[in-house]
């Protein structure tokens, strides 16, 4: 992403050696009026095109369906009524077979 003339710092104020700051645009002798017109600058913020991808990318994902509506709807409802009947033999095994794996990987 590039990012240009964020603050303009040095188009803004220029420092004299006191340290006070004094205006950028030259005052005409005659009735203080702008020697040059200022000149407005205006942030911009530009997009590469694999941050574009990747917005369209998550916009495909955030609008996909996965087909499990149904399913996660109908163990939604299990959990509230209290009918969802948890196997502890097969999440046991599971976390087991995870947890070697886990090792196996981290060494």
């Amino acid at each position: 992403m590039a990012i240009n003339n964020i603050n303009n710092l040095a188009g803004n104020r220029v420092q004299n050696n006191t340290g006070n700051s004094q205006s950028s645009v030259a005052k005409s002798t005659n009735g203080g009026q702008d020697a040059h017109a200022t000149q407005v600058k205006v942030d911009s913020v530009s997009l590469t095109s694999e941050a574009q991808q990747l917005q369209q990318v998550q916009k495909n994902l955030n609008s996909a369906s996965t087909g499990n509506e149904s399913r996660v709807e109908s163990l939604k409802k299990a959990v509230a009524s209290g009918q969802y009947q948890v196997n502890n033999d097969a999440v046991a095994k599971k976390m087991f077979s995870f947890e070697a794996k886990l090792e196996k990987t981290l060494g």
